[in-house]
């Protein structure tokens, strides 16, 4: 079997070093995308609890909500991906006001709230995904209600889907770029061994005049022309 050429060994290691470097590169932006998105996305629903929170210990009580929940109506207005649900907490899983079209979605009857935001990720029945922050607030007249507001996450599912297929689409022309570049550093930086082929091919027993030029040489090769011309002096000198 043929052995391979130094300039392709070391293209091939350059080129899969590359092109391991370029797939984590782009792994580790898919996943900072990720987590972004779900930053960003808890925020907005923080942003809206605070509001719905201020306006139900401001003058709304458990009647109010459900009868006249004209203010609430004004918060998700206008936001086709938001949806309220508000849960009696004291009458169980009685629904006092859904707002949205997935509010009513069996799912959020289950989920539990506390004193702080809780988050949970679930799938409607078509496989859109959505982001639920429920928490427990207390009303004007003391009573407390379980409040679930919901995400959908279809324009950061789409999002991340172009950014999947733009770098599906861009790895393949950017692997063939770092192979050849690959290719060009490794020809340019074994050029200089040329120049020992080159001499090696004129030496003769009749003739041991050629000598290597040590210009612009790489330290390491350097040495190595000094010590292989050094060789060639004391035989053409027969020492």
């Amino acid at each position: 079997m043929k052995p391979t050429s130094l300039s392709m060994r070391l293209g091939l290691s350059v080129s899969v070093m590359g092109a391991a470097l370029v797939v984590l590169l782009a792994a580790l932006a898919y996943f900072a995308l990720t987590h972004e998105l779900d930053s960003l996305a808890k925020q907005s629903l923080d942003g809206k609890l605070e509001q719905i929170q201020h306006n139900l210990a401001e003058d709304m009580s458990a009647h109010a909500i459900a009868q006249q929940p004209h203010e609430l109506l004004d918060l998700v207005m206008g936001h086709d991906n938001l949806h309220l649900t508000i849960y009696g907490k004291k009458s169980g899983t009685k629904l006092l006001l859904n707002l949205g079209e997935k509010s009513r979605e069996p799912i959020l009857a289950n989920i539990p709230a506390g004193d702080t935001p809780i988050y949970q990720s679930w799938s409607d029945a078509e496989g859109n995904n959505f982001l639920t922050a429920s928490k427990v607030m207390l009303l004007n007249d003391g009573d407390h209600v379980r409040v679930l507001l919901s995400i959908d996450r279809s324009a950061d599912e789409a999002l991340l889907s172009a950014y999947l297929k733009s770098t599906l689409i861009a790895l393949p022309l950017l692997l063939a770029l770092i192979g050849m570049g690959a290719w060009w550093i490794v020809q340019r930086g074994l050029s200089p061994l040329r120049q020992f082929r080159q001499v090696a091919s004129l030496i003769s027993t009749q003739d041991l005049t050629h000598r290597i030029s040590v210009d612009k040489l790489p330290q390491e090769l350097s040495a190595l022309a000094h010590g292989i011309n050094f060789m060639l002096h004391r035989l053409d000198g027969g020492v």
